[in-house]
């Protein structure tokens, strides 16, 4: 069995089913623990929502701390790309004059994506790698896809940015931090110190006497 939920403030679209989903709906959040609780899934598949260039947004890390929840519950969950689901949704709407829910139907959305992709979905993971890195004092400091969050605790600086593709961790980051971006072409750079395993993606961003710290 799979549930698939599309994430929302106030309403939460469902789909669940074997292979194609058998029944789709709206509930709020209570109501969608108690299903999960009643269904008993082997997975959990929730919307993952990125902004159309695919950068984070609060509503990335909301539905990533719900979806965290729901992993600390003992569920295996997964995430996936929802981007243009809801467009997709309110089309299908549109074409064939049905009267169910947007949120159900892009919730039915994100579980076909699942199911034609499983490999391609975000797995929240059990444990992340650790970095030994010696105690850092700069002015502007970025981290570098370094997944380890503790790394913070040994930085020192007025101002720290982080970079980091995998939406998990960013959501871990951001927890701790004012900036977290996905892609570098957004980032202003002149930082004084990078902390990196991937120094040729980020040497431009240095300022004039910066240096780059690999773990």
């Amino acid at each position: 069995m799979i549930l698939a939920i599309d994430f929302g403030q106030k309403r939460f679209g469902y789909a669940y089913g074997e292979i194609q989903p058998s029944n789709i709906g709206v509930t709020s959040k209570k109501g969608i623990e108690k299903m999960a609780v009643d269904l008993k899934p082997s997975v959990i598949v929730v919307g993952l929502p990125l902004s159309m260039s695919g950068r984070y947004s609060c509503q990335t890390f909301e539905s990533i701390d719900f979806a965290k929840k729901l992993k600390d519950k003992g569920f295996d969950v997964r995430m996936v790309d929802e981007r243009l689901s809801t467009k997709i949704a309110h089309e299908i709407l549109r074409k064939s004059k049905n009267s169910k829910p947007v949120d159900a139907v892009s919730a039915s959305l994100i579980f076909e994506n699942f199911i034609r992709n499983p490999d391609a979905a975000l797995k929240i993971p059990d444990d992340l790698p650790k970095f030994d890195i010696d105690h850092i004092d700069g002015k502007r400091v970025l981290i570098h896809n370094i997944p380890d969050v503790s790394i913070l605790d040994r930085i020192k600086a007025k101002k720290i940015d982080v970079l980091q593709e995998n939406p998990y961790i960013a959501y871990l980051f951001k927890k701790r931090v004012n900036f977290v971006e996905r892609f570098e072409e957004f980032l202003e750079g002149d930082y004084d110190i990078i902390i990196t395993a991937e120094p040729e993606k980020v040497e431009n961003l240095l300022s004039r006497g910066g240096k780059i710290v690999c773990p």
